[in-house]
């Protein structure tokens, strides 16, 4: 009992510590500290900062608490003891007065801090080690003065072990039964995913040939594995200290798989490496793999002798005794078949998977070899054997792939696709199959380096601002309400004014269709929230930067509000905090958010009709913005379940996101009435969006911000004009639109012309006639991902998709007239080397109209400072 105590004790100082350090790095990295620090996406880290110094103290206790022994300590005066307890009362002492979470910034403190963190957890791992080690000895000093006045042989304590003659290694039998089992479990969880979204059973040869794929490398990766543990123990056993050996070279070994799996995730989630990155994995992987064996070590020394571990063998599988480690394996195996529901969209870039599929191997393993505790004896000889025919049959099947695996593709980059596609879905396989060497983890090369200088770039003052007309003066003429819905994450394929022939659930929003103008062909230039919700207020492209600073002189909707004496009414999301002064002059709803996923349709709007019934001076018309979170896959809102609503799946459509857009539409629906009941509604501009879409699985694909694709980057936009204004204006709903053309539109719609000509500027979507409309050439959309240095180019008036990541470098281009879906990639190097140039004009033109020097102030020359 006391040991399980102890356990938990360490376990929860533990997190505490991991967790502080993690969320330092998530300040100092500039997208995470606008997505996660700015604004939290659960209620758990506000509370968590807040209570930074209760919490330290709260660990501190369970630091001494866990190394029980007290009185020992204190009596024998245990000077390592006394020390820690000295140094941790310092540290509280210090956080009590002055408790730095609250006040982190995206800088170099935030990430001095993260790895300041990793050294307490390090720190106090071996200071309990430490600890014991001098309580041992003190006791056998004790011991054997007795025994010099007993004349006996002292027996053994707690902290000894019982050496063997000879070395126990892990059987192979073992372990490729738990591979099995970890993949068909694994296996079974992707096809109930699959059932999930398309309610059919179906199960074809790709299915059983991307079902054996994983059987095999799970294999391969159970006799690597141990075979690498055998030979630890085998060296170990040829040494005089054993234990000492077996835990240095497991632990080295720990260190470098997590290191290197780090250092991959900051790289290719991020776009974060240099030393900076180096020595942030480096530290986590030491501070991770100490503070384990701190858990795992007080079992290993309590282990009975071999003869009681024989004993165990012979026990049955099915018995009271092994009850407990049966529940235990139900538990794991229902958690991992409903690990992706359970994650959901949250998970960033597979990386919760990933871990969850670890720490599943591992739990897993010790349950099983509980029931079966299988040890063999081996030589070097026929381990090295093993390893080395496993390794030739998986490479022989790898390299053969193109004759078996037709069903999954007719060139070898077809079935790797396949492969990763099925990864998303088995994040077990994922994983076996990246750390069998298959992953695409590259050094980060020139290209990338380029890539990487524009983006994230930190505490930029700009330049320039964004004038979209020579001059702005005070509109002439009625000034109509102008009303902007964004509807966060909503595809147009979604809407029925898009796709009329599956979907039956938007009456209101198609109602507001067949009323206004609908743009086809619109797409915005950001994967996320962060980057394209500033772009549609500045109505240009920006800085690949969280926010440009002072916004002020880039926010065109703003500067258009004030000469046009609008009065402003915002729901005031956690982008909004950032890039809109807290004035007297702007009236902000939902500021009882305290989460920004929190933000609804429904919720929203009524607070909006209550601020218009409510204004004392009606003589100023109303700009209102806001961006519902109900369709976002992070979404938190009180909308009814499907089950309570029976609300019906359509086919090819996430039921989730048909119940969301549903709700949305009736919320809108009931404001469109509003706005009729009190004759608005034909003397207002209503914009109807989304700031980008999503990709849900069908295609392999899920998620956005982190990549391009066409369901992430293509968007609905509507907008409604009263009549009057409409009777004048011309527009083409097929043309190649952005989203940074809201803000130039309505501009023009109020009297603000011509809009400059930039090829940083949106331009105007109406206009008086189809002259003036042609003035504004066809143009190539740069599209960006608003996490790392992910780019795109739409070109040839959108027919052709192009996307390059950085790392692992890796480029795309796809002929959406053919290939709507982006499924066959047709680059070719003369074609890549072609788009690579123009992106890197693009950025070099936004860096230059800035005032942005590459290598100032970008998140790669902050990591090398």
């Amino acid at each position: 009992m006391r040991l399980w105590l102890n356990t938990l004790l360490r376990l929860a100082w533990g997190i505490y510590f991991a967790l502080t350090s993690i969320y330092c790095i998530l300040a100092f990295l500039p997208y995470t500290f606008c997505a996660f620090i700015k604004a939290p996406p659960y209620p758990w880290m506000p509370w968590f900062v807040h209570h930074q110094a209760g919490l330290y103290w709260a660990a501190s206790a369970a630091v001494v608490a866990a190394n029980w022994g007290l009185r020992e300590s204190w009596r024998q005066t245990n000077k390592v003891f006394l020390a820690g307890i000295a140094v941790l009362a310092v540290g509280g002492i210090y956080l009590t007065f002055r408790p730095f979470l609250p006040g982190l910034e995206s800088n170099r403190a935030a990430y001095g801090w993260s790895l300041a963190s990793l050294l307490a957890l390090g720190a106090l791992s071996l200071w309990r080690s430490a600890n014991v080690q001098q309580q041992n000895v003190q006791q056998q000093n004790v011991q054997q003065q007795n025994v010099q006045q007993q004349n006996v042989q002292p027996k053994p304590d707690a902290g000894t072990v019982v050496e063997t003659a000879g070395a126990r290694l892990f059987g192979y039998s073992g372990g490729l039964l738990i591979a099995i089992i970890v993949s068909l479990i694994y296996v079974s969880g992707a096809r109930i995913r699959v059932y999930s979204e398309t309610h059919t059973l179906s199960f074809h040869s790709a299915d059983v040939e991307l079902a054996f794929w994983s059987l095999v490398s799970h294999c391969a990766l159970a006799i690597a594995v141990l075979s690498a543990l055998n030979l630890i123990c085998l060296i170990a056993a040829r040494t005089r200290r054993q234990r000492l050996v077996l835990c240095g070279l497991t632990g080295a070994l720990l260190v470098v798989a997590l290191c290197t799996t780090m250092t991959h995730f900051l790289n290719s989630a991020m776009s974060f490496d240099g030393w900076g990155a180096r020595i942030y994995a480096t530290s986590l992987a030491l501070a991770l793999t100490l503070w384990g064996f701190s858990l795992v070590l007080p079992f290993l020394t309590k282990r009975k002798s071999k003869i009681a571990t024989e004993a165990a063998a012979t026990r049955k599988l099915f018995s009271w005794r092994n009850l407990g480690t049966w529940i235990a394996i139900t538990v794991l195996a229902a958690l991992a078949l409903a690990s992706r529901s359970l994650i959901g969209g949250e998970d960033w870039n597979g990386f919760v998977g990933s871990t969850w599929a670890l720490v599943f191997w591992i739990a897993m393993s010790l349950c099983l070899f509980r029931l079966r505790p299988v040890r063999a004896k081996y030589s070097i000889v026929v381990i090295a054997g093993t390893l080395l025919v496993s390794a030739f049959v998986y490479k022989g099947l790898q390299a053969t792939e193109i004759f078996w695996g037709r069903a999954l593709g007719s060139t070898d980059d077809e079935i790797s696709r396949k492969f990763e596609e099925y990864g998303q879905r088995d994040a077990s396989f994922e994983l076996a199959h990246q750390v069998l060497g298959n992953g695409r983890a590259q050094n980060c090369g020139d290209f990338c380096r380029i890539l990487r200088q524009y983006t994230n770039i930190r505490d930029t003052h700009i330049r320039a601002g964004v004038n979209l007309v020579e001059e702005l003066t005070r509109a002439q003429g009625e000034r109509p309400n102008i009303f902007i819905f964004v509807i966060d994450s909503m595809r147009p394929d979604y809407l029925g004014a898009y796709n009329p022939e599956h979907v039956d659930y938007t009456p209101n929003l198609d109602a507001l269709a067949r009323d206004s103008v609908v743009f086809k062909n619109v797409y915005t230039h950001y994967a996320g929230t962060s980057l394209s919700e500033p772009a549609i207020w500045s109505g240009a492209l920006l800085l690949h930067t969280h926010f440009p600073e002072p916004f002020a002189k880039v926010n065109s909707l703003q500067t258009m509000a004030q000469a046009d004496g609008y009065q402003m009414v915002v729901s005031y999301d956690s982008v909004l905090r950032q890039v809109l002064p807290a004035s007297q002059d702007l009236i902000k709803l939902d500021t009882n958010k305290s989460l920004w996923n929190q933000y609804e349709a429904c919720s929203t709007v009524q607070q909006l009709e209550s601020t218009l019934d409510g204004r004392q001076d009606k003589s100023h018309p109303v700009l209102f913005y806001a961006q519902p979170m109900n369709v976002h896959q992070f979404a938190r809102n009180d909308m009814p379940s499907l089950v309570s609503q029976h609300w019906q799946s359509r086919p090819g459509m996430n039921s989730r996101i048909t119940a969301e857009v549903h709700w949305v539409d009736s919320c809108l629906g009931g404001f469109f009435g509003y706005l009729k009941q009190r004759g608005m509604y034909d003397n207002s501009v209503i914009v109807i969006a989304s700031d980008h879409g999503d990709a849900t699985g069908e295609f392999g694909r899920i998620s956005h911000s982190t990549s391009i694709w066409p369901e992430i980057m293509r968007v609905p936009l509507i907008i409604h004009v009263p009549t009057k204004m409409r009777t004048h204006l011309v527009y083409d709903d097929s043309r190649i639109a952005a989203l940074t053309d809201i803000a130039p539109t309505l501009y023009y719609l109020l009297g603000h012309r011509p809009i400059r000509e930039n090829p940083l500027y949106g331009r105007p979507l109406l206009a008086e006639t189809k002259q003036e409309l042609d003035l504004y050439p066809k143009r190539d959309l740069l599209l960006a991902s608003d996490v790392r240095a992910v780019y795109g180019i739409l070109t040839a008036d959108g027919r052709y998709l192009y996307a390059t990541y950085d790392s692992p470098e890796q480029s795309y281009l796809f002929d959406l007239k053919t290939d709507a879906n982006a499924e066959r990639n047709v680059l070719t190097p003369a074609l890549k080397q072609h788009y690579d140039e123009e992106i890197i004009e693009h950025l070099q033109l936004i860096a230059d109209y800035y005032g942005y020097k590459p290598g100032i102030g970008s998140l790669v020359a902050s990591s090398r400072r």
